[in-house]
């Protein structure tokens, strides 16, 4: 008898929630979302290689773990990502890595996200966690906190900074801490 009842309900169960299923939609709730349709990439790479070239010589190297393009957004979506630009001579004038990078098909503006390593040829190396790039302006920006170090092991910290490609011209805001070649702060 009482596993008649238990029977019961159980099929008390699946009848209700059967009734209660609209099965005409079912799968469809991720089709008609217009959120997720943004999310679709037109095109997407793993493993990604861009080179760009100028005559004879390379200008550009650019590599992702993977690349996401996204056309009627005119966006690019590139994942541990690290881009080299080279000199006429075949050395790199700069490099710049970081996990997450969002370009504008058109303007070429790039947001570059967390743990970002920029270094120059002058071995002026940038660190920060968001660094932006206006390539009308050949110019970088990073609103957030920033450490700068030199060759000689010098160093400076501040609360956001501005510069030029090669790292010569930088402006950095709110200077917070800097040290000398071999890490002590410098006095005030």
């Amino acid at each position: 008898m009482k596993l008649l009842k238990n029977f019961s309900f159980l099929l008390f169960s699946v009848f209700l929630f059967v009734s209660c299923t609209d099965f005409k939609n079912l799968g469809n709730e991720f089709v008609n979302s217009n959120s997720n349709v943004d999310k679709i990439p037109n095109m997407e790479f793993y493993g990604f290689r861009r080179e760009s070239y100028d005559t004879n010589f390379k200008q550009l190297d650019s590599f992702a773990t993977n690349a996401k393009f996204f056309n009627d957004k005119k966006r690019i979506e590139l994942y541990d990502s690290r881009t080299y630009t080279y000199e006429s001579n075949k050395t790199i004038a700069a490099s710049v890595s970081g996990q997450f990078v969002i370009i504008n098909q058109d303007t070429l503006y790039t947001q570059i996200y967390t743990n970002v390593i920029a270094k120059s040829s002058n071995n002026t190396v940038l660190y920060t966690e968001y660094l932006q790039w206006d390539n009308e302006k050949k110019h970088f920006k990073s609103p957030v906190p920033i450490r700068v170090e030199q060759e000689d092991g010098s160093w400076l910290t501040g609360s956001s900074m501005e510069g030029d490609m090669g790292l010569e011209n930088i402006t950095i805001y709110n200077e917070v801490d800097e040290g000398d070649a071999i890490g002590v702060p410098v006095a005030e």
